[in-house]
């Protein structure tokens, strides 16, 4: 007589674990829309296709650079966007997929401070450690 207990327990346990694990999110981006998520007048980062308008959410301003997250349409991309409140100073953005609870983009440019999109729950420890500076739940900036 055979036992088929085990396959099965297998099997429940790695459904179990699967369920448990949770897919990547940015909350601050399901936020409902207002004037503040507004990009300023005559600058579009991203194609519309691509990452629609009405996903761009304003998350913080520090040091005058408002810093800004967006989705795509299929919610598999997260965006993030540096603006320089000095009209002239260059902006800085960036995408990557959203795969797990990590890291999601790092951008950097002239006149505007390393940045860094975080997933919800991102364990910033080792990267303030490292000398980065929360400035947002889902943002960290290099220190100057």
């Amino acid at each position: 007589m055979k036992n088929h207990h085990i396959p099965t327990a297998t099997l429940a346990t790695v459904f179990l674990l699967a369920g448990c694990t949770s897919a990547p999110n940015i909350s601050a981006l399901d936020s409902p829309a207002n004037e503040q998520d507004q990009l300023p007048a005559g600058i579009t980062i991203w194609p519309e296709e691509e990452i629609p308008a009405s996903s761009v959410r304003f998350l913080v301003e520090h040091n005058e650079i408002r810093y800004f997250g967006a989705k795509s349409a299929d919610g598999k991309r997260a965006c993030v966007a540096a603006l320089p409140e000095d009209g002239n100073a260059s902006w800085i953005a960036g995408c990557s997929d959203l795969r797990d609870d990590r890291e999601i983009v790092r951008v950097s440019g002239t006149g505007v401070v390393e940045t860094v999109l975080m997933s919800d729950g991102f364990d910033v420890d080792k990267l303030v450690g490292d000398g980065w500076k929360p400035i947002h739940k889902n943002i960290v900036i290099s220190a100057p």
